[in-house]
């Protein structure tokens, strides 16, 4: 539940108002509500983005098929989307139908069965004279366990799993002859297939290896399975035979492209062979990926193996042995990400390698106001301004692909971080791109319009709307995950509670993998105010802290975890008004799910005796420190299950009865944006799988 502090009006048992507000858009810097039904609009007016950058990079797409999911928000199957996709790029990306989990079958001794909705994506590629980047080969995430296990039959603590993420039994393992021996027959199988279907001219680049460094091991690499039976070489094996397969197939199917496979170039036909990941252009990572890829010879003087496609000149390196083409930059950004940063990682890859695509870029919008596209669209303009600058300068990128086609099907789709919106309209994103490949001057004007903002407690308690109990969506309190990578995943826990006097007992649980994954809550309504922001988390890790996340991120306080209870973390702070967004961040020092609850933000230097005045509004009884071993109900969607970035976005939905249950809840609602417009929304959404 949302409350509004100090002035609030208690009234229990009643419905008080309930406004759902559309999502919107802006152009010009002008607020727009969406029309219920789809827009009208002109895609083949759109520009083409793949013509405007042609003598830059190619400009792609990721995209997925309906029936991969039989989703009808998905791409591929859909007119107006395929239209879409076709009038403004030259190149898509399968966001999933291409990865191990879905292509790979233990009951064949190719250990391959193509995912019809990838044959689908293949043909309609072809059809359209796209190209396509493949993705991927070989990952840690996304792939199916019994690969790394005797028989096939992966067991965690004795139980025969499918989780890629599950801790295996050492007993059940094979050895890292027989991984290799199976890694070779998938990467082989899959490429085989793309060979003699017809698909080799589609497909001009496979993401080989995906995310496989770790900066923060001695060595640089992610314990994964592939590490952990084989070793840290499995990196060079896994180039190798992905080289070795499309030598061998271009000159066995060569003349199905119309080719002679004695006397012609066959290189049409061959695939950039690049490795991929994410946060590369932070130094220490980038150091891990250009030190295993290019300095470490893990097949010195070519003593450990030999092979035709190695280049006998070689120094043993995966690069210097010819295996490599190229690296994959990632690009998850928000709109406050430091360009230079990036633009020198680039810098440092094109020096080392002979081509470098950006992979998966995504720039998340900052702010929650009436602004919220100007950041990001003079974000877009500056990234692609700067990005032509490094290839006429020298930078070897040749391929730039956005991570989805629109916002309301994006793995962050929380952070908007697209260049069209669900009605395939076109953002000022889209048309900055479009100015910085035109060389014109961003002309789009920014509107200040943070008015009056109150205080606010947020209690994850459902509040009424209609004649139904609503759950809270994180994303509509302005809470959204945090990580430059793998993301956490926001959802509602039920049971897991420290709201006093909760009618069901609700709080946020943040689940994630690694420490940079965690949770932030726009502050940007408050610039320049003094405020004082009181919040309750429980975790079993040893340490919290609490921070300031606006162009940098600034440590605020650290306290010690209470074991197995609540820890109150306050502090009275003037948030800057001269920077274009402000999040305050909760992190801990370790990687543990963590809960969070009554956030509280107070305006004023006498917050914290203004806080405790505020009147809560739910009706019932519920003990306020309440808590369970386990987890209890959980209430919410989860924004995508392990994908490439595992889940960014966060989404809340309704279950355990509470969306028919009023149980005397009163309906509330909380300033969400400037000028003292009120909001509540409701907007159930569910991704079954991550990018």
């Amino acid at each position: 539940m949302l409350l509004k502090s100090k002035k609030f009006i208690k009234r229990t048992g009643a419905v008080m108002m309930a406004v759902i507000v559309a999502a919107y858009g802006l152009t010009g810097g002008k607020m727009t509500v969406e029309a219920a039904e789809a827009a009208d609009v002109d895609i083949a007016s759109y520009e083409h983005l793949d013509e405007l950058y042609g003598d830059y990079f190619k400009f792609g797409a990721a995209c997925e098929a309906i029936d991969h999911w039989n989703d009808p928000g998905k791409e591929i199957g859909n007119p107006a989307k395929e239209e879409l996709l076709s009038t403004v790029f030259n190149s898509i990306t399968c966001g999933n139908e291409m990865k191990p989990a879905y292509n790979f079958d233990a009951e064949s001794e190719s250990l391959f069965k193509i995912d019809p909705a990838a044959t689908e994506m293949l043909d309609w590629a072809k059809a359209h004279d796209m190209g396509m980047r493949g993705h991927t080969l070989l990952w840690h995430s996304q792939v199916d366990p019994s690969i790394f296990a005797k028989d096939y039959v992966a067991l965690s603590n004795g139980k025969q799993t499918k989780t890629d993420s599950a801790e295996l039994d050492e007993e059940c393992l094979v050895d890292r002859d027989e991984l290799l021996r199976r890694m070779k027959t998938y990467i082989y199988s899959m490429m085989e297939y793309t060979y003699k279907e017809g698909y080799a001219k589609t497909i001009y680049a496979w993401d080989v290896v995906n995310e496989a460094a770790d900066e923060n091991q001695d060595d640089g690499f992610r314990r994964s399975y592939w590490y952990k039976i084989i070793g840290p070489d499995f990196l060079y094996y896994a180039f190798l035979y992905a080289r070795e397969a499309e030598t061998l197939y271009a000159a066995q199917y060569a003349d199905l492209y119309g080719l002679n496979a004695k006397t012609d170039d066959l290189s049409p036909i061959m695939p950039k062979l690049f490795y991929n990941d994410y946060n590369e252009w932070f130094d220490n990572k980038s150091d891990a990926i250009i030190n295993f890829l290019a300095k470490e010879k893990w097949n010195e003087n070519h003593a450990k193996v030999k092979s035709d496609v190695i280049n006998p000149d070689g120094d043993g390196t995966i690069y210097g042995d010819g295996l490599l083409d190229g690296i994959g930059m990632q690009g998850h950004l928000n709109d406050t990400q430091n360009i230079d940063q990036y633009m020198k990682a680039l810098q440092k890859y094109s020096a080392v390698v002979d081509e470098v695509h950006i992979t998966e870029l995504d720039v998340g919008c900052s702010k929650t106001d009436d602004n919220v596209w100007l950041f990001q669209a003079k974000f877009y303009y500056d990234f692609f301004s700067r990005l032509i600058e490094e290839v006429k300068a020298g930078a070897k990128l040749t391929s730039v692909t956005v991570w989805g086609l629109t916002d309301d099907a994006s793995w962050r789709r929380d952070a908007n971080p697209l260049l069209f919106t669900g009605k395939l309209e076109r953002k000022p994103a889209f048309e900055a791109v479009v100015m910085a490949a035109k060389g014109e001057e961003f002309t789009m004007t920014l509107q200040d319009t943070l008015g009056e903002v109150e205080d606010m407690l947020i209690t994850f308690e459902p509040y009424a709307e209609g004649n139904k109990a609503v759950s809270v969506e994180p994303k509509d309190v302005g809470i959204l995950g945090r990580g430059t990578g793998h993301q956490a995943k926001l959802r509602l826990a039920q049971k897991i509670n420290h709201t006093p006097d909760a009618a069901i007992g609700f709080s946020l649980k943040v689940s994630r993998a690694e420490q940079d994954a965690s949770m932030k809550l726009d502050v940007s309504r408050y610039a320049g105010k003094n405020v004082t922001i009181t919040v309750y988390v429980m975790t079993e890790d040893k340490k919290i802290r609490m921070g300031l996340e606006t162009d940098a991120s600034v440590q605020l306080l650290e306290v010690d975890a209470v074991p197995e209870d609540w820890t109150e973390l306050s502090i009275n702070y003037t948030i800057p008004e001269d920077v274009p967004a402000a999040y305050i961040y909760l992190e801990t020092d370790g990687a543990a799910d963590f809960y969070v609850d009554d956030i509280s933000v107070v305006i004023g230097e006498d917050g914290a005796a203004a806080a405790e005045e505020t009147e809560s509004v739910a009706a019932g009884d519920n003990d306020a420190s309440s808590t369970n071993d386990a987890d209890g109900a959980e209430s919410g969607n989860a924004a995508g299950e392990a994908g490439d970035h595992a889940n960014g976005a966060a989404s809340s939905g309704d279950e355990d009865g509470t969306s028919d249950s009023t149980g005397g809840i009163a309906a509330v609602v909380v300033a969400l944006t400037a000028g003292g417009a009120w909001y509540a929304k409701k907007k159930s959404q569910n991704k079954k799988e991550g990018e």
